[in-house]
């Protein structure tokens, strides 16, 4: 077995552990570091009060040896297998590791210009998304093109993220784009990938968008955006209506949910980035935090088997089990 399995129990401890191999391992895009807009306190406020969560953390070995390079999502399947999409151009941006970490199959090569987002739908298709070009191409598992979207409107800006950032499913199978990085809005797609309409524009107002970064959608279609840059969360229904939002204070990164129901959230002090970053269990109903964990995921994604796959734009890989009670 490939990998090397730690309890986490004490929350200042692996904040350490986080740091140095951060400190190694992990380049920063200039995008994600701000200052602190007066929030930072407010988010450490919270987690301060917020318990740990049990957890062991698994440190995947990958086989045969690849210097990949920034994983910037994750995916996990029925199987256990891990999907990552990572940003080295000497490889496939799409690997897949069995969970013993052994290369399954990989593909992608030349479709992408940044790779930034990936996740699973309930069938078992495989979704990337381009920051750059807000490209998204779904493939099935074994790495077939099955299609090829191009979301449009990409702004001629000099940055290299301009772009759409995610993807998730609603329960009556469409498709929903965080268009975030330049056009701040929220794009829907049938299952063929044509666009069915948007919301959404620059703003902090609500209905409005400073970098959508993640949505997920719960199971009874409630549409919610990690609103990133504007510190919280906001609640739509499935049309695009605006309910109502949480603020999180400091930077919500990525958002998913579990097969259960729990949703889980990547958040970090906008000051301190991929310094203080947690991963927090948060109630889908109002917001509070019921659960943290240190870990830094530029992309959340919870497996179908409940594991947290939080990419580190590292080339570390490593999943989190939650233990039941």
């Amino acid at each position: 077995m490939l990998f090397s399995a730690n309890k986490i129990t004490g929350f200042p401890a692996f904040c350490l552990a986080a740091l140095l191999s951060l400190s190694t391992h992990a380049q920063v895009d200039d995008e994600i570091f701000g200052p602190d807009k007066g929030t930072d306190y407010l988010l450490r406020r919270a987690l301060a009060v917020t318990p740990e969560m049990e957890v062991q953390r698994i440190d995947i070995e990958i086989n045969p040896s690849m210097e990949i390079a920034r994983i910037s999502a994750m995916a996990g399947d029925a199987q256990g297998n891990v999907y990552l999409f990572q940003r080295n151009t000497d490889y496939d941006p799409v690997i897949v590791l069995d969970p013993d970490g052994n290369v399954l199959r990989s593909f992608g090569a030349g479709l992408f210009s940044y790779p930034h987002g990936i996740r699973l739908d309930p069938q078992g298709n495989v979704w990337t998304v381009d920051a750059m070009t807000s490209r998204i191409v779904k493939f099935s598992s074994r790495g077939e093109m099955l299609l090829d979207i191009d979301l449009g409107d990409v702004p001629d800006i000099s940055r290299i993220q301009r772009g759409a950032a995610d993807v998730a499913f609603a329960p009556d199978g469409r498709i929903y784009v965080a268009d975030g990085y330049a056009n701040g809005r929220i794009v829907v797609l049938n299952a063929e990938g044509e666009q069915l309409f948007e919301w959404g524009s620059r703003g902090t107002r609500p209905g409005e968008f400073n970098l959508p970064h993640s949505l997920a959608i719960s199971p009874d279609g409630t549409v919610y955006v990690a609103d990133r840059e504007n510190g919280r969360i906001q609640l739509f229904t499935a049309e695009g209506e605006y309910l109502r939002e949480w603020q999180t204070h400091g930077r919500p990164v990525s958002i998913d949910f579990a097969p259960n129901g729990d949703l889980y959230l990547s958040a970090e002090p906008r000051s301190v980035s991929m310094r203080e970053s947690v991963l927090v269990k948060i109630d889908p109903q109002d917001g509070r935090f019921l659960g943290k964990v240190a870990g830094f995921g530029h992309q959340l994604s919870v497996g179908v088997d409940g594991v947290l796959l939080p990419a580190s734009l590292s080339d570390q890989v490593s999943i989190y089990r939650i233990r039941q009670e």
